[in-house]
């Protein structure tokens, strides 16, 4: 996975990612700000949906 995100990101960026000489001194921080923004909103996303959900069961279930 690792493998992954540093190809993407040296290509993306046109810099060699697994050399540390090559990269300027703040690109990790805003790789793991872009990534951790990625993977929180995909579970923000699936919790709010959830939520709902049960929500509208707990309505339908006290209606009946």
């Amino acid at each position: 996975m690792i493998d992954f995100f540093l190809n993407i990101f040296s290509t993306m960026f046109q810099m060699n990612m697994r050399d540390h000489h090559d990269m300027p001194f703040a690109m990790p921080l805003m790789m793991a700000c872009l990534v951790g923004g990625l993977v929180g909103f995909i579970i923000i996303k699936y919790v709010v949906k959830e939520q709902k959900d049960d929500a509208e069961q707990a309505k339908v279930g006290t209606t009946h």
